[in-house]
């Protein structure tokens, strides 16, 4: 009497063990493509040997306990990809005001947020300035043409998500090489502007250059994001520390418009060479002329909720925004079906093309060709700045355990074996119904939100 169509729902909801499988759904959050253990773990005491209690994964609905797949890209897992980027933002909140095991008084110390930006490569469309009603895409007097006889104008008003967007005007001019280069070298080109913003700041405060970093510590986390058209430019929050300890005050003529003006500076002055070849020359790889870098103040201007949440959301994208791949390529045969514009197919073509000269192979542009060339992490910070991921994940697998202590208090062991089982929901029906449970969190946290701005319930 069940329609076809419904007979696996049926199967399903009729289980004796449903209520187990969607709490194992809400478990894991409704993650996309949960990872699953099966095994055991026992709790022995110390001093007897004895067995205090155990758990199996036998007892459960097949026989194994998911886990989250912790991707943090959003086009691979919403609900993973969210948790990442709520890390982020408090991993990012508590080294501007203090919490999670920084102190507070940090929130006293010189702020700076600051976006450093890749150079030219060659012209490609833009999104005109919405603020501008009659802006357009790339309007040039005496409409100009290039060496190839293309037009280096463009009287168009791209909406956003156009293609065009960040695509070359000429193709035949861009310079393919020197963008995925500059990928690839980004992470390098970063350190050695850091290097130059502690010398910028010994100069400005009259101290040689070896004992600057005996004076005063640059504290920062920074995240890469992807342009439209495939280059990285990244977002961070600097941080001025005593010497010793992060809970130190820099010295007192180490301020905030100082340091602001120190990165300016050092992005501007900093250079990396890379080797030279036949094919491509001798690289010098530099920032873009367009740098932002301002003071936090916390209680006006650019609060540290505003900067936090700012870097966060962009830790779960990657090559999306420039129409790029979200998985790795493997071998060249793959880069046709995965791109989805020319021009990111012609960077990732590059990517393997001068991967393979001999001087670059150290830079694994092989490996990197769904990121364009970079292999960087997504959000970087030094040591001292705030907690770490691993931290705040620790301290919520603990408030969220369920193992109970010990009856009568005596010393126990907690003795594990897992292994991996499979990975992904066991049928087409489960990951539907994880997708339903998903979409309903999401709804909640919406009306929760709205509720809490004051908008009420929509």
């Amino acid at each position: 009497m069940v329609p076809i169509e419904d007979r696996a729902w049926f199967e399903l909801l009729s289980r004796p063990d449903y209520p187990a499988i969607e709490q194992q759904i809400y478990d894991v959050g409704a993650c996309e493509n949960p990872v699953w253990l099966s095994g055991r773990t026992l709790l022995v005491a110390v001093a007897t040997g004895e067995i205090v209690s155990s758990w199996s994964s036998a007892g459960t609905p097949f026989g194994a306990i998911p886990l989250r797949c912790m991707n943090r890209r959003a086009t691979r897992c919403a609900s993973c990809s969210r948790l990442y980027a709520g890390d982020a933002f408090q991993l990012v909140r508590a080294g501007l005001s203090g919490g999670k095991g920084v102190p507070d008084t940090v929130a006293g110390h010189p702020l700076v947020f600051a976006t450093l930006t890749a150079p030219s490569f060659g012209p490609v469309h833009r999104r005109p300035n919405p603020d501008r009603p009659r802006d357009v895409c790339r309007a040039r007097r005496g409409k100009p043409r290039c060496a190839h006889g293309v037009a280096m104008t463009c009287q168009q008003q791209h909406e956003p998500g156009d293609l065009l967007i960040g695509q070359p005007l000429c193709v035949a001019c861009y310079d393919y090489p020197g963008h995925v280069l500059w990928n690839a070298g980004a992470s390098a080109l970063w350190a050695r502007m850091v290097d130059f913003l502690y010398w910028r700041l010994a100069r400005a405060g009259g101290i040689p250059r070896p004992y600057i970093r005996r004076t005063l510590r640059i504290e920062y986390v920074r995240v890469a994001e992807y342009q439209a058209r495939g280059l990285v430019h990244f977002h961070a929050a600097f941080r001025l520390d005593g010497p010793e300890d992060r809970s130190q005050e820099p010295p007192a003529w180490a301020t905030a418009e100082l340091l602001a003006d120190a990165i300016g500076q050092a992005a501007s002055a900093a250079r990396l060479r890379l080797a030279e070849t036949v094919e491509i020359g001798a690289p010098v790889l530099h920032f873009g002329r367009q740098l932002d870098a301002r003071p936090i103040v916390l209680d006006t201007g650019l609060p540290a909720e505003r900067a936090a949440g700012y870097l966060a959301k962009y830790v779960t994208k990657g090559t999306e925004d420039a129409h790029g791949a979200d998985r790795p390529i493997t071998h060249r045969s793959q880069i046709a079906a995965l791109a989805r514009t020319e021009h990111v197919r012609a960077l990732m073509y590059s990517c393997r093309t001068v991967g393979a000269l001999a001087p670059y192979e150290a830079l694994g542009l092989h490996r990197w060709t769904h990121m364009l060339g970079f292999g960087g992490q997504p959000l970087t910070k030094t040591r001292r700045y705030s907690s770490t991921f691993a931290a705040l994940r620790q301290a919520r697998a603990d408030f969220r355990s369920t193992q109970p202590p010990s009856s009568d208090g005596q010393e126990t062991l907690r003795d594990s074996l897992w292994r991996y089982a499979w990975q992904g929901w066991p049928s087409v029906t489960i990951a539907e119904q994880a997708a339903g449970v998903r979409e309903a969190i999401e709804h909640n946290r919406e009306v929760a939100r709205g509720t809490a701005d004051g908008r009420g319930a929509v």
